[in-house]
């Protein structure tokens, strides 16, 4: 089960919001992470199926991590593409197997996530919904 701060870590990550981010961070330091890999691969799971669905090729796919990786800042640690690319896949499409270290797939995940839902892709009431819905999702995986 997600604690409530856990989503509020993951709202003020893709609103920029890095002084509330940090705060809230701070906190689960002390409290605790547990449920959050579940959490945050659900919010995953919803961006991904907001930007892509069952008919997306590998092709776009492939230049959506290829554009991802090239806006990333300098001192970003490096996500594997080919991980990337498969994740999002497996996110559309249950039948495809996945074997990516559990470090590297949360990479993946915030990245992706903040290039689907951040920079004002989506306004506040839906931001809410989609965190709802994940917290939703992950308090039963």
């Amino acid at each position: 089960m997600s604690r409530p701060e856990m989503a509020l870590y993951i709202r003020t990550m893709i609103r920029g919001d890095h002084e509330a981010n940090d705060r809230i961070e701070a906190r689960l330091d002390e409290i605790g992470w547990d449920g959050f890999p579940a959490l945050l691969g659900a919010v995953f799971y919803f961006a991904v199926n907001r930007r892509f669905d069952e008919r997306t090729s590998p092709g776009e796919i492939m230049r959506f991590v290829a554009d991802m990786r090239a806006r990333t800042p300098p001192g970003t640690p490096e996500i594997d593409a080919n991980a990337a690319e498969t994740l999002i896949r497996a996110a559309v499409d249950p039948d495809v197997e996945t074997a990516i270290d559990p470090q590297m797939a949360g990479r993946i995940q915030g990245l992706v996530i903040l290039n689907i839902l951040g920079g004002g892709a989506v306004g506040d009431d839906e931001l809410d919904e989609t965190l709802a819905e994940a917290a939703a999702l992950a308090s039963r995986v």
